[in-house]
């Protein structure tokens, strides 16, 4: 063992000049050098040709001591100093925590200010020639030494930096970038093949052992040097790729180049990454890797955006290996490996990451994000996504944010339309295959925690999807892409209108082709009336298309109004829609009225007024002809009714409630003297009515239901079918959904026994309510249900069995108290509704033991026994109306026959139980 106190000493007696924070000596260089090399000489006695064959045999350095130069004194003081420092690393334990093996912070600042000194002597003074024409360099003086004992020196460092407690407040960070240099030196010189290994070696020890953003900030800086020479050039370029391409390579680069300015920090980031240089195989593995980085980093988003966007630029093959990764996010959900029923496809979480990380994709900025382009194949997932999700989870919001942006990048005359007749007609077999939610997956949601989860089951009907995209462009900002969709949309149906005019029909053979040739026929038309018929009342549209895109609208107005299609009711039902719209925006602007393209649609409209015979359509269009013909002045004075709409119509947008009753009441009183201008703008009306049924105070919404009792009197199917689709959309609020259902409910009172005709779409509407995961909406659905019961004088045979399969679900397995008393009513009422029991003979025994089980239970809900003692009472007075009457006694007749008389006897011997 060596006296430790001893060398300490001698360290404490040198003046380390180069040191990191020592204070300067006033002597020169060369006379401390001289001054520290005559102590080191006196304390440590031994050779200096002993000292050097010390280190070269505990390193294991390869080489001839001979071949180095004592005489020179900078070789000198770099062997005595690395035998010190050697010696102190071998006779005390750095890495033991205990008492006996731990030295005093003094004499560890000594060892790291003597390791500081070597590297400046060792390492910073013997690098290439190129470096020093870098700033970092520009003051080393250079004193250049044997080869052999710069190896010597890089072993040694690679060693002292093993010991942690020297990386004390970044000691050590000059050192590994000197030790890198002189590598990257050495390299550049085409030293032996076992001299290669070794600085190998050195190179593996610094990225995996130190800081990997440190190596990255040393080799862009010592890249940065002016002028540097093609083998040094080479060397740090490999560098560069080798630890890029290995994993967490990208983020150490990020790490490395972190700057206030994010964006800047980005743009040099993406150059760095981007380059054309770079092998293809390099290119994709940095693509995975900053996928990885963007799905697990919070921070630093934009620069892995940003060099994504590049790589994705370079080439083809780029491309589609980004394609491929964004497929295989979405896999679980287009194609998952089990569909085991009820089996959890995705959690809550992975779901709102991956939503969240596509957002970040192409949405988080307008400088660095992924080309539109891509989201194009997962819009009918992103739409389903919306529509299940539930509405108050933030994710829908990165969803609508991710279905604008594709919107409203893709060009006005092809792409958007083709999109939008994609969407429409829900075609998944087209180029580019779309991608869309399996068929047996739909999303769950858990009300008492807001938890979503991705299960295996029973998904909606697809064709509802694509309604979800006019109630998302409604309810965002972007206005200019609500005018640009519309008109889109628009477009479209007019195109679809005019291919009717010259498609030919074959024979059809097989219902398949008659269900195919509907769909195609139907189906799109459809979808696209149901849209435009919700922009058609949205204010803010109107407000962007008389600003922005009115000389569009009047030239497909003008297209519309020649248009002729059998049946005709299609047509005429877009044209008083357009009309009505039109009618608004002329009213608001005056300017447009004295246009000349506005001016153009006087004989269109003329034509169209002289060869209908629709009222509304006739009522829509006396208007505008004599707005365009210039009296609308004297019309204004001569029909006052007109003005009174519009007073009416202001009423009751105005925000004050007592106001908005007013003009309902007044638009009541209009309705029922049969106003020939209240009645024509009955569409007007009825998305005024909309509108204001979402108002919270309730003497105003009760008054709108009202309103809509009478629009019933006009245009009765109008008005459910709106009002079913507004209680079947899951974006509307629950307590507007609510409102909407007491209103269909009070308007099929109003038809009466009529409204049989609309059973069907009533009672479909309400048995959705009743499948709903929201506790208040299914309970207000079972109530809804049981007065249609009665109002339908209980012709319900055809929803018999799938009631009670409700009525089943919810007693057996609902947790919500006035839901379960909901679905008892309806099971008391449908009990009542039944004429004939004998046709019901199979099911009434469980249902009898059923209500016998409730009534009797003490535990159970007040309410719900007395409506299990009201459906007992039922049964039990229908049962004895069938005993009383005449009719059962023949339908109750049973042949009996007595075995064992007059049959003859059996031969040989008889079973025992054949016995008497």
């Amino acid at each position: 063992m060596i006296n430790i106190a001893k060398y300490f000493a001698l360290l404490e007696n040198l003046n380390f000049q180069h040191a990191a924070r020592k204070e300067s000596v006033d002597c020169a260089g060369l006379e401390v050098l001289q001054a520290n090399s005559t102590i080191l000489s006196k304390y440590v006695q031994k050779d200096l040709r002993q000292q050097l064959q010390e280190l070269f045999k505990a390193l294991q350095v390869e080489g001839e001591s001979d071949v180095i130069d004592l005489n020179n004194s900078i070789n000198c003081y770099i062997i005595r100093i690395s035998h010190v420092l050697h010696t102190l690393s071998l006779n005390i334990n750095f890495h033991s925590d205990a008492k006996e093996d731990l030295i005093s912070v003094a004499h560890l600042k000594l060892c790291i200010q003597a390791t500081q000194e070597l590297s400046y002597y060792a390492l910073r003074s013997q690098l290439h020639s190129d470096f020093y024409k870098s700033v970092v360099f520009k003051d080393v003086q250079r004193e250049r030494c044997h080869p052999t004992l710069i190896f010597l020196s890089i072993q040694l460092f690679i060693r002292l930096l093993a010991i942690r407690q020297l990386h004390i407040a970044n000691a050590m960070e000059l050192v590994q970038r000197d030790l890198l240099a002189a590598v990257i030196s050495l390299r550049a010189a085409q030293p032996k093949p076992g001299q290669i290994l070794q600085l190998n070696a050195a190179l593996t020890y610094l990225w995996q052992n130190e800081s990997k953003a440190d190596f990255f900030r040393h080799v862009l800086l010592l890249k940065a040097t002016p002028n540097l020479s093609v083998p040094l050039a080479k060397e740090l370029h490999q560098q560069l790729l080798n630890k890029l391409g290995v994993a967490h390579g990208f983020a150490s680069l990020l790490a490395a180049l972190q700057t206030p300015n994010a964006t800047r920090t980005a743009e040099i980031v993406a150059q760095i990454v981007a380059q054309r240089g770079f092998s293809l195989r390099l290119q994709q593995r940095l693509i995975e890797q900053i996928f990885d980085f963007c799905a697990m980093q919070t921070n630093g988003l934009l620069a892995g955006v940003l060099s994504l966007r590049r790589l994705y630029e370079l080439n083809v093959e780029n491309r589609k290996c980004v394609e491929r990764l964004l497929c295989r996010n979405w896999q679980p959900l287009t194609c998952p490996d089990d569909l085991l029923n009820g089996l959890i496809v995705w959690e809550h979480a992975q779901l709102c990451d991956c939503i969240r990380l596509w957002e970040q994709l192409f949405c988080n900025s307008s400088i660095a994000c992924l080309p539109s382009l891509l989201l194009v194949p997962y819009m009918p997932l992103f739409l389903q996504l919306y529509k299940q999700l539930p509405q108050q989870l933030i994710e829908r919001k990165a969803l609508a944010a991710l279905i604008s942006r594709c919107l409203d990048n893709r060009e006005s005359k092809q792409e958007l339309p083709n999109l939008l007749q994609r969407l429409y007609s829900w075609d998944l077999t087209g180029s580019p295959p779309w991608q869309a939610m399996h068929p047996r997956l739909a999303i769950m949601h858990t009300s008492q925690s807001d938890l979503v989860t991705v299960q295996v089951a029973q998904q909606e009907e697809e064709g509802n999807y694509c309604r979800v995209l006019t109630a998302l462009l409604m309810a965002g900002s972007d206005q200019t892409l609500t005018a640009k969709t519309f008109l889109a949309l628009l477009e479209l149906m007019l195109q679809q209108l005019l291919a009717t005019q010259t498609a030919t029909t074959e024979l059809l053979s097989t219902e398949t082709e008659l269900a195919d040739f509907l769909h195609s026929k139907y189906q799109l038309k459809l979808e696209l009336l149901v849209a435009l018929e919700q922009l058609v009342w949205h204010e803010p549209l109107k407000v962007q298309l008389a600003a922005t895109q009115s000389k569009k609208f009047i030239q497909l107005v003008a297209q519309l109004m020649a248009i002729r299609v059998q049946p005709a009711e299609l047509a005429e039902q877009m044209q008083l829609l357009i009309l009505l719209l039109l009618q608004e925006l002329l009213e608001r602007s005056e300017q447009l009225q004295l246009s000349e393209s506005t001016r153009q649609l006087q004989q269109p409209l003329q034509r169209l007024a002289d060869g209908t015979a629709n009222p509304l359509l006739l009522n829509a269009l006396q208007p505008l002809l004599e707005l365009l013909g210039g009296k609308h002045q004297a019309r204004m004075a001569t029909a006052p009714s007109l003005a009174s709409f519009q007073q009416t119509r202001e009423l009751i947008e105005n925000e004050q409630p007592h106001l908005q009753v007013y003009g309902i009441q007044l638009m009541l009183e209009a309705l029922r003297n049969k106003d020939p201008t209240f009645i024509s703008q009955s569409h007007r009306i009825i998305a005024l009515a909309l509108s204001t049924l979402k108002q919270k105070e309730s003497y105003t919404f009760l008054n709108c239901v009202r309103l809509f009792v009478q629009l019933v009197h006009i245009m009765e199917s109008e008005v459910l079918d709106m009002l079913s689709d507004e209680y079947l959309s899951e974006t509307a609020d629950l307590d507007y959904r609510l409102v909407v259902g007491e209103a269909i409910l009070k308007a099929a009172q109003e038809i009466g026994p009529l409204c049989y005709r609309y059973k069907a779409e009533l009672f479909n509407c309400f048995l959705h309510g009743a499948c709903s995961s929201l506790d208040e909406f299914r309970s207000s659905a079972y109530a809804n249900l049981a007065q249609l019961c009665r109002l339908l004088t209980y012709q319900v045979h055809g929803f018999f069995q799938e009631l009670l399969q409700l009525i089943d679900a919810e007693l057996s397995s609902g947790r919500y108290l006035p839901a379960k008393r909901g679905a008892l009513l309806v099971l008391a009422e449908l009990l009542a509704g039944m004429d004939n029991l004998l046709n019901y003979q199979d099911i009434l025994l469980p249902i009898y033991r059923l209500l016998r089980a409730i009534e009797a239970n003490e535990n159970c809900d007040s309410q719900m026994r007395q409506h299990a003692a009201n459906g007992l009472k039922v049964i039990n007075e229908k049962c004895r109306e069938l005993l009383n009457s005449e009719a059962p006694v023949q339908q109750l007749q049973r042949e009996i026959k007595v075995l064992g008389i007059k049959e003859p006897a059996a031969k040989g011997k008889r079973h025992i139980l054949e016995l008497n």
